[in-house]
């Protein structure tokens, strides 16, 4: 994403938020009509919120992604909860978030490939650079 050129200005991290305002507008409803990715939609990752004791605790409101933006933004927390440890692993399901979170890259990937303006994140991600 970065060496591709989505990457926040003057910080070293990923532009998701434009990379998913420049897929195609269909991209959204195309995976909210896929079985392989409605675990994000039917219950998608929560989220952790500070405590009044200054701790943490799941929100118990988790967040349905309403577009591409948000979509990403729930793969993000289903990353983040499984890699850094929030939470209490569950095999079955952290397999089900990340093979549809894998789904939904990978369609990202192929409709950025079709999409005019894609050259370099594209030659960056083929290419390795």
């Amino acid at each position: 994403m970065k060496k591709g050129g989505f990457r926040r200005e003057d910080y070293p991290d990923a532009a998701w938020h434009t990379f998913a305002q420049r897929l195609p507008q269909e991209f959204f409803p195309k995976m909210v009509g896929s079985d392989q990715a409605s675990i994000y939609f039917k219950a998608p990752p929560d989220h952790l919120v500070t405590t009044n004791d200054g701790g943490v605790d799941w929100s118990g409101n988790p967040i349905v992604p309403n577009d591409t933006e948000s979509l990403f933004q729930s793969i993000k927390t289903a990353r983040n909860n499984l890699f850094h440890g929030d939470k209490k692993h569950d095999n079955h399901r952290d397999t089900q978030l990340m093979e549809a979170a894998l789904f939904v890259l990978n369609e990202a990937y192929k409709d950025a490939e079709r999409t005019e303006g894609f050259e370099a994140f594209l030659g960056a991600m083929e290419f390795g650079l």
